[in-house]
């Protein structure tokens, strides 16, 4: 994270002085938090949608934006102020949180659904924690609002040519370097595993046994039954059971082989291939094999194809 991050108390309170004069729920016209790609007015609608999702914009973008939003939370609801140490923990997993699993938001988004979560538009909620400003995220991505924003985004009628077989090659080829880099960095792969896992065994780069895929996908059953089960403590009561229900049917699948949903089955896939890549990066750097030279190795396999 850029030096900014390292001083959020300051930023903070910079940023709810701002904010204590605009009262209205939209992002001030000018802010002394700068950032490489500042927030810009722009109408409500699907203009918004147009915009980069979050995961395509630096991580200190969204950071700014985050920390205002939450700053002015506090300042609307006269909040009681929190330590430094809570504020760090707030903004910085918040930030991290958004682009991991809302990576779908723009960035004007942000503190529209905090603002609205804030003034109850998605129900009661239970103190300014992380939990209940992913809430307000979630609830606003669901809402009938935002979902209607979505299908009314227009499509774009002229045709885009599949890049030629080269081009797919050099590119799954950089994803897959830029995975292995992220793993060395120790920083999570989640959102890449999937396409980066079935390039690699598209040139046959992987060679797990049908026990191992079998054991991975056994342990990625179980990983989603605990996230089910912490999950199903953090939802509204009305969602419980439909958690449960999951919980059971994946729990089923282990001890009896019972089989589960299409939409089930498509996690459990999902979660597996993580854990094959992840295994699978983690011998590459074990062993301190050059991957760039195993795939281009490989390049004809993908080509053939």
């Amino acid at each position: 994270m850029s030096g900014s991050e390292s001083n959020i108390g300051g930023l903070l309170a910079q940023s709810a002085r701002q904010m204590q004069q605009n009262s209205n729920g939209q992002m001030p016209a000018r802010t002394t938090v700068q950032t490489s790609a500042p927030v810009k007015a722009v109408n409500t609608g699907v203009a918004i949608l147009k915009q980069q999702m979050v995961n395509q914009l630096p991580k200190k973008d969204v950071f700014a934006v985050v920390l205002m939003s939450i700053a002015k939370a506090f300042i609307d609801t006269g909040t009681k102020e929190i330590s430094e140490a809570d504020r760090n923990y707030l903004v910085n997993e918040l930030t991290g949180n958004i682009i991991k699993r809302y990576p779908a938001i723009r960035l004007n988004e942000i503190p529209e659904a905090i603002w609205q979560g804030v003034r109850i538009r998605f129900g009661e909620y239970y103190g300014m924690s992380l939990v209940t400003f992913e809430r307000f995220i979630e609830q606003y991505l669901l809402s009938d609002k935002r979902t209607g924003l979505v299908k009314a985004l227009p499509c774009d009628d002229a045709p885009k040519p599949a890049p030629d077989l080269q081009i797919q090659f050099e590119t799954a080829t950089e994803n897959a370097l830029r995975a292995l880099q992220r793993k060395r960095d120790k920083k999570d792969v989640s959102a890449m595993s999937t396409s980066v896992y079935n390039f690699l065994d598209s040139i046959k780069l992987l060679s797990f046994t049908i026990r191992e895929k079998n054991d991975m996908m056994a342990d990625a059953t179980r990983e989603l039954i605990e996230e089910l089960k912490y999950k199903q403590l953090l939802v509204p009561y009305i969602e419980r059971a439909a958690i449960k229900k999951d919980i059971e049917a994946y729990r089923d699948a282990i001890t009896e082989h019972t089989p589960v949903t299409a939409e089930q089955l498509t996690l459990v896939k999902m979660r597996a291939k993580k854990l094959a890549l992840d295994a699978f990066l983690n011998n590459i750097i074990l062993e301190g094999d050059d991957l760039g030279g195993l795939i281009d190795g490989r390049r004809d396999v993908f080509l053939q194809d």
